[in-house]
């Protein structure tokens, strides 16, 4: 290929078409299947791939000692001096040892010598137990300890402003980390990069698809009030998503529910050890727990929890009118009639 032109030594070969090579400069590093230089160092006698988009790479003696990137690489080796060493292909971040690859949901991190990295390719690191990291329950992004804030005069007054003590890394963004700012009712967040930008970014729960709105800075009073205004209305925009979501799961719900009642036949009382609960075609779907269970009439049932308590549960067990009279009636046009203490009645319709 015209390419291998530019090298004077291909030591691997990845199925992609990746190359590890040494340049007519003598430094070795990654190229693509274009030949596009995608990592590059001096002084390295040997590079190979590695698992997980890890290149392996070997020095002499002499190349460590005069080299601060190698000495100082996070690592789990205990040894003063090693002569393996890894990157990752996708942030270019040197490691004295493989480091163990986490996966949170859709989010990808490696942990090495106490430490939690990223994978972004500006890396971050923090100390950091594993276990103390989860996604955001709608996995839109991966929060992150801070461990200092920047020594940044022109961001002192948005920490103040905020409180901030997290980042976080955003779904589908795999450049860098964010300052989370602030969390909203329908888990969107306000992040802010390291120039201080500030950014909207929320998730469509049908689509799952992630949506960014760069708000501005807020350096000056004019821009942290233009920030405020803008802060309000996302907060009633977020709360109407949470609304509308809510809303639309419980519908489903609803849905699903009804129709699996309706695929339920042939439903009736079944006593064991007891107690009475609901069988349908031999298969138990309320277990034996109430004291007594009337024969279904539709999709309801009337129960006895307790001696002369009674009350109304649908035959998926979910129960409809709590065990609190002395007597209930259900009728076929949906409407119970239950009796309370001194034989008043009162008439309610079934949902």
């Amino acid at each position: 290929m015209d390419n291998d032109k530019r090298y004077t030594e291909i030591f691997d070969t990845r199925e992609d078409g990746m190359k590890c090579v040494r340049f007519e400069s003598g430094k070795v590093g990654v190229v693509d299947e274009r030949g596009e230089v995608i990592y590059q160092i001096d002084k390295c006698r040997h590079i190979e791939f590695a698992e997980h988009d890890f290149v392996k790479l070997k020095f002499g003696v002499v190349e460590i000692l005069h080299n601060p990137t190698l000495k100082n690489a996070p690592t789990d080796d205990e040894r003063y001096l090693r002569s393996v060493f890894y990157v990752d292909l996708r942030s270019g971040q040197m490691y004295g040892s493989m480091p163990q690859v986490l996966h949170r949901k859709e989010f990808e991190l490696l942990y090495i010598g106490g430490f939690l990295c990223t994978r972004t390719r500006k890396c971050y690191m923090v100390e950091r137990k594993p276990d103390f990291i989860t996604v955001s329950p709608n996995g839109l992004y991966l929060p992150l300890a801070c461990c200092n804030l920047p020594d940044d005069e022109r961001l002192n007054d948005v920490f103040q402003w905020y409180g901030v003590y997290e980042v976080c890394q955003l779904k589908d963004d795999d450049s860098k980390v964010y300052w989370l700012l602030r969390e909203y009712k329908d888990v969107s967040v306000l992040v802010m990069d390291e120039n201080g930008l500030h950014i909207y970014v929320w998730m469509d729960w049908k689509t799952g698809k992630v949506t960014r709105q760069e708000l501005g800075y807020m350096r000056n009073e004019a821009e942290q009030s233009i920030m405020t205004l803008m802060l309000n209305d996302i907060k009633r925009e977020s709360v109407n998503r949470y609304i509308e979501k809510k809303t639309a799961e419980k519908r489903e719900k609803e849905r699903i529910r009804e129709k699996e009642m309706k695929a339920m036949t042939s439903v009736e009382p079944i006593k064991i050890g007891g107690k009475w609960g609901l069988r349908s075609k031999g298969r138990m779907v309320v277990p034996p727990m109430y004291r007594n269970i009337l024969t279904p009439v539709g999709k309801y049932c009337a129960v006895e929890s307790c001696p002369g308590i009674w009350g109304v549960i649908a035959i998926d067990g979910t129960v409809e009118i709590e065990p609190r009279y002395e007597g209930v009636v259900i009728r076929p046009d949906g409407t119970v009639v239950l009796t309370i203490y001194g034989r008043k009645t009162v008439v309610k319709k079934l949902p």
